[in-house]
């Protein structure tokens, strides 16, 4: 079964370094020409806003061709690997590939407090419990924001903000505005925009991603939400003059009809030294030694159909996780394969903890195309003028 491999030259990492780029703030990485020719007509104002879940197979199906989404659309651009928001989001964040900021999976092992910790909740990732420590990632992997870096650049003569819907709020970096529906976050951005001076926003909304887990991806509820925000798009991109929205999304979603527990296969459980984390279409296994041989015969047995192994070799020749200097961390949090979705299955592992397996009906982390390519939407009031 064909999977698709990330495109580092051409992923959210490269949109940020066109945007930090304009301002004199150098990632390492290529930026996006078609970015970088509509910066220099040097706009009042740069909004990045991103979508969770707005795949390019979500609007192909769901927006018809006259939409404002498709009537602005750009190019594909590839989601970092894994594919999914942890990752995504901190890349977009710190304009770094996962392989360099560390922050590759959802739920990971820290050795420095002996637990595998659910990144952005800071809890334990198998009892759910909240960890009683400071917070674990930021303390362990803490990265620089592209905004924090920007505003330190032009010495506070370009004003930066984080928007972000309330209850995912991050606390890394410059201070966040928390917003609780569409119409409050287009309201913060329409006003900050007409303020003076020069100004970057980096907004994060949850939507799709939220309703396409519960009801699938191209469910007709999800349709009914695309629309919505389509219009909606529409309005705030036209309300705000001076300003250039470079709109686009994490990653896209795949319908699930499977779950497989890793649990119901006892022969493989007893290969690991560990349970199995990172995320549930991309799960990161620890091997007991000797037992490598073992444990790729049936893995390959059980789940070749629908998943492709990789080794912790494999992934870091691949550059699977991004290109760029590794972060230390990778070492430790990368265990000895990752064992990959490719079509219409998910992975759970259930422990003492956990007695049940919740079905989404839309998952993504994997390497399908569905969850692998996004769109790229620019609007600006300036991009027809040569």
């Amino acid at each position: 079964m064909k999977y698709e491999l990330p495109d580092y030259n051409n992923c959210c990492v490269n949109l940020i370094a066109s945007v930090s780029n304009y301002f004199g703030v150098e990632t390492g990485h290529k930026s996006l020409k078609i970015v970088d020719r509509e910066l220099r007509k040097d706009y009042k104002n740069i909004v990045i806003l991103l979508l969770d879940g707005m795949g390019q197979e979500l609007i192909s199906r769901k927006l018809s061709a006259d939409s404002f989404i498709r009537q602005n659309f750009v190019q594909e651009l590839s989601a970092v690997f894994p594919s999914s928001t942890t990752p995504a989001t901190v890349s977009f964040k710190s304009g770094l590939t996962p392989v360099e900021h560390g922050w590759w999976g959802h739920f990971l092992y820290f050795k420095e407090v002996g637990a595998t910790v659910h990144l952005y909740l800071n809890t334990d990732a198998l009892s759910k419990r909240p960890m009683t420590f400071h917070h674990i990632a930021h303390s362990v992997m803490p990265y620089d924001t592209i905004l924090d870096r920007i505003v330190e650049k032009t010495e506070e003569q370009v004003r930066c903000y984080a928007l972000c819907n309330e209850g995912t709020r991050d606390t890394a970096g410059i201070t966040q505005i928390t917003y609780n529906n569409w119409e409050e976050m287009s309201n913060y951005i329409m006003t900050l925009t007409q303020n003076d001076g020069k100004k970057v926003l980096y907004v994060y909304n949850n939507l799709p991603d939220a309703l396409m887990h519960d009801k699938g991806p191209y469910s007709p509820e999800v349709a009914s939400l695309i629309a919505e925000m389509d219009a909606g798009l529409s309005y705030l991109c036209n309300a705000c003059p001076d300003t250039l929205f470079l709109v686009t999304a994490d990653h896209g979603q795949v319908d699930i009809h499977e779950v497989r527990d890793i649990a119901d296969y006892p022969d493989v459980m007893d290969c690991l030294i560990m349970p199995p984390n990172g995320l549930t279409r991309c799960f990161n296994f620890y091997v007991k030694p000797n037992r490598h041989k073992e444990f790729e015969k049936l893995v390959n047995k059980y789940f070749s159909d629908k998943f492709v192994l990789f080794s912790k070799k494999q992934v870091l020749e691949m550059n699977l996780l991004g290109e760029g200097l590794p972060h230390y961390k990778i070492d430790d949090t990368l265990g000895d394969y990752l064992l990959i979705g490719i079509d219409d299955s998910t992975l759970a592992i259930t422990t003492l903890y956990e007695q049940s397996i919740i079905q989404p009906l839309g998952n993504h982390g994997g390497l399908n195309k569905l969850e692998m390519r996004v769109p790229l939407i620019m609007f600006g009031d300036k991009i027809n003028n040569k």
